[in-house]
């Protein structure tokens, strides 16, 4: 799926955003919320919980990036979730490109197009896989 390269830009922009987690997954909501303001019922008011919950999924995807087969289940388990939530297919796209954007904001003059491929392509990877698990549990 990815290169070691990649993997490694992966691995070293997380960490890096890892000093500041919280900044991090807050600055992608706001954004998710000033590109498409229709998505914001979906999420809680407070949104403390939900910050946890996707700086958790990123560290999960960052650290199966060698491994992406083991968390393959995971993956389709939380895309089943998110039909409940209310996600639409193509809230996916949309969830991916503004990750990468805010990724891309923080990382500043250290991000790079092999920084921007490396996660364009290990979030399509998540986006399918929860969308696979979206759709067996939308039959």
């Amino acid at each position: 799926m990815l290169t070691n390269d990649q993997i490694d830009l992966i691995r070293g922009s997380a960490e890096r955003m890892s000093e500041a987690s919280f900044a991090a997954t807050n600055a992608f909501y706001s954004n998710l919320f000033k590109a498409a303001p229709g998505v914001r019922s979906l999420f809680p008011e407070d949104m403390f919980e939900q910050n946890e919950k996707l700086w958790d999924s990123i560290v999960m995807v960052v650290r199966s990036a060698d491994s992406f087969d083991h968390i393959i289940d995971a993956l389709k388990a939380l895309g089943g979730r998110h039909v409940a939530y209310g996600a639409q297919p193509e809230h996916y796209t949309l969830v991916a490109e503004v990750l990468v954007e805010t990724i891309a904001t923080l990382m500043a003059q250290d991000w790079t197009p092999d920084h921007q491929s490396a996660w364009e392509a290990a979030l399509n990877a998540v986006c399918q896989t929860m969308l696979e698990g979206a759709a067996n549990v939308a039959k």
